[in-house]
This record gives structure tokens, sequence and C-alpha cells, in this order.
């Protein structure tokens, strides 16, 4: 558990790093707003609030774009996490997965994912990204918790997601 709270911290600090390199102005902050009241309006496609250790999962909003070569997508999924624990607890990127047909995808690696330590009684909202084929339409997005030596990773929660058609 140590081990898994270390990794997720470092996780967490290379994007904070990455972060912060990236030099954004305000007017590059004004389409998320944009994104965010998009996302409001998505949510419409409510999704059931899953809770796994006492932590409450839900997805708040899918988006797609085309990557930067034009022969996939990215899927990008908002969610928020509330910790009803009396301790930490830490949630990343990693920790899930996306099938779709007899294919698992994992996260996008050199995407902005979640990758944090959610206080107890507190609430946070990140994104998990995914590269996947167009013809992707739907699939099953599960939280997968990264796990460390023989111990193989079980799925804790699942979600049947539609993938909307990309912007």
């Amino acid at each position: 558990m140590l081990k898994k709270v270390l990794l997720i911290a470092m996780s967490g600090a290379c994007v904070l790093s990455l972060t912060a390199c990236s030099g954004s102005t305000t007017k590059e902050e004004t389409p998320k707003t944009t994104q965010e009241a998009k996302t409001k309006t998505e949510k419409e496609t409510n999704y059931a609030v899953k809770t796994v250790n006492n932590i409450e999962m839900q997805i708040k909003g899918i988006e797609t774009t085309e990557n930067g070569k034009g022969d996939k997508n990215i899927v990008q999924l908002t969610m928020s996490f509330k910790n009803e624990t009396d301790g930490k607890y830490g949630i990343g990127g990693n920790d899930f997965i996306l099938k779709s047909g007899d294919k698992t995808y994992t996260v996008k690696t050199d995407a902005t994912n979640i990758g944090t330590e959610i206080a107890p009684g507190k609430t946070v909202t990140g994104s998990v990204n995914f590269e996947v084929p167009k013809d992707v339409k739907s699939g099953e997005f599960s939280y997968q918790p990264v796990t460390f030596g023989k111990e193989k990773p079980k799925v804790l929660a699942t979600w049947k997601i539609s993938i909307p058609n990309n912007k």
C-alpha cells in the first residue's frame, strides 16, 4: 500500500511539474470553462456512482478528440472522486482500463491523467485519457488499481460507456 501511495505521489509530482512548464495563459484557460459547461450538458447521460473502499467514483463527462495523426481518437473521461474514509487515498490514471470487444486499452501515458492523493472528506476531479481506434464506439471502463508483487490486479468497479463522436 505504501509503495502504491509513493508511486501515485511521484506520478502526481510529474504531472504537476509538466503542467507548471506549460506556460498557460488566461486566454488558454477560457476554453476550459466552455468544456466544463459542455461536460455539464453531457452529464445528462448519468453514470452510476460506484463506491470502492469508501471512495465514491463518478463519470462526469466523456469527450472525444482526434489524435494529431488523425488515425485514432483520444477519449477523455472526466471523473469525480470523494474520499469517505478517515485517511488519505491515492488515485491515478493507471488504475483504469477500457475494454471494447476483445481489446483492452490502458491510459495514454503522455496525456494529463489524474494522479493525486485525496484527503479525508474531500472531493477531487480529474481526467483519464485513452487512445483508441476510430471505430470504437462503446466499451467497459473499469477501475482496476495497480498492484505490486505477484498479486494480480482485480476490477473493482465497471461502467458501460458510449463513446461520443469526435469534435
